[in-house]
């Protein structure tokens, strides 16, 4: 399964992964055994990923996601400055830098999706994460309808399984998500 970050740019109701100018995750959210197993043997995580692509394109974090291609585990982040989008892959195996991608905002149909939108540097964020989860975050970004921020998505593994969640950024709660039989995740409601 390739976790590559897409943008998919909706109008209407949106559910907690993948609508409204938002950064979703491309495959099954049930996760891939052999792409989990990669990911738990990746010697960077998404944290030391994250700051090295920061670092590379100057900008801050928004969305990260494990990616496997070709047998290769690869950290995709998403970086912003400005107007400046940065797309950042890291080798997840050695941390080394393996390309940067810049856009200008306007032509990536960015929709306005700053760091500071996410109520806390995304780093954070996977500490809140992975803290009340227990397990290890392979992927996170923002839900966003009309400029507002309304969740980050989170994809945690924990023993050896994929699971989806909403995190709160200020209270770090999770709430899990449950996926429809049209490929979207809905935030189940009754949960955590």
């Amino acid at each position: 399964m390739n976790r590559k970050l897409i943008r998919i740019v909706t109008a209407g109701v949106v559910s907690c992964t993948a609508l409204g100018g938002t950064l979703a995750w491309a495959g099954s959210s049930n996760g891939d055994a052999a792409e989990i197993a990669l990911f738990e043997k990746a010697g960077q995580d998404i944290k030391s990923a994250v700051a090295s692509a920061e670092k590379a394109s100057g900008g801050q974090a928004v969305g990260a996601a494990f990616a496997e291609k070709n047998g290769e585990a690869m950290w995709e982040i998403e970086t912003v400055t400005g107007t400046k989008v940065s797309e950042v892959k890291i080798n997840a195996t050695t941390g080394a830098l393996v390309t940067q991608k810049d856009k200008d905002a306007a032509d990536d149909e960015h929709e306005g999706a700053t760091p500071d939108k996410l109520g806390a540097p995304l780093a954070d964020l996977v500490t809140k994460a992975e803290a009340t989860s227990g397990g290890k975050v392979m992927a996170i970004g923002f839900d966003e309808e009309k400029g507002k921020i309304k969740g980050i998505e989170v994809e945690i593994v924990k023993n050896g399984a994929l699971e989806t969640f909403t995190l709160d950024a200020t209270s770090g709660k999770l709430t899990p998500a449950i996926e429809t039989g049209n490929g979207q995740d809905e935030a189940d409601e009754g949960a955590n």
